[in-house]
């Protein structure tokens, strides 16, 4: 079964995304906020997975069993980049998005998301924890976030957009995962 299908809460935002997508007015950067738990991460993967699947319907729902929707089910899929916080680390290493002093510019996020898609259509990068950017790796990031790749799109998951660096915010279109409802909770 497709993520979003089994997705509790948040149909408001699942609408907004089928609007767009039925559009073809994606964002190329978007920036999730609200409580932590609150299901961002999981909206943000079956995202991917509707945007990646071989077989996607008209709403924006993944058909759940084709090669591609197994692989991002897995977090394996070559054109799915997953960046988050090392737990050892206070920060986003900027090696995350432009690699080590040696691949500069070779590796990386910001390397990884310029390339062709390997399967699909479009690369898709999830940055978890970006309440965790520093100045230094969100400077890395600026230029990728001024100049989007095309077909590609990055989501940034954070807690609050105060947490934000302004060059962040200003990039990004902000998505507000609100609390889920007592109904809603009593399904989960």
């Amino acid at each position: 079964m497709a993520i979003l299908e089994q997705l509790v809460g948040h149909r408001n935002i699942l609408e907004r995304f089928q609007r767009s997508s039925q559009r073809n007015r994606l964002a190329s950067t978007y920036l999730f906020v609200g409580r932590e738990g609150i299901g961002k991460r999981t909206f943000a993967i079956g995202l991917a997975q509707s945007l990646l699947c071989r077989q996607p319907t008209d709403q924006l729902q993944a058909c759940g069993q084709c090669r591609s929707c197994r692989q991002v089910d897995a977090l394996t899929h070559p054109d799915l980049i997953l960046v988050k916080r090392p737990p050892e680390k206070n920060f986003i290493p900027v090696e995350l998005f432009i690699g080590d002093r040696e691949h500069r510019r070779r590796e990386g996020l910001c390397h990884d998301i310029s390339l062709t898609p390997f399967e699909g259509t479009r690369k898709i990068a999830i940055i978890d924890d970006a309440d965790f950017l520093n100045a230094e790796s969100a400077n890395a990031l600026l230029k990728t976030l001024e100049e989007p790749p095309a077909d590609s799109i990055m989501i940034l998951i954070g807690t609050s957009e105060h947490r934000q660096l302004p060059t962040i915010l200003s990039r990004s279109q902000i998505v507000r995962f609100q609390p889920l409802n007592a109904e809603e909770l009593l399904t989960v």
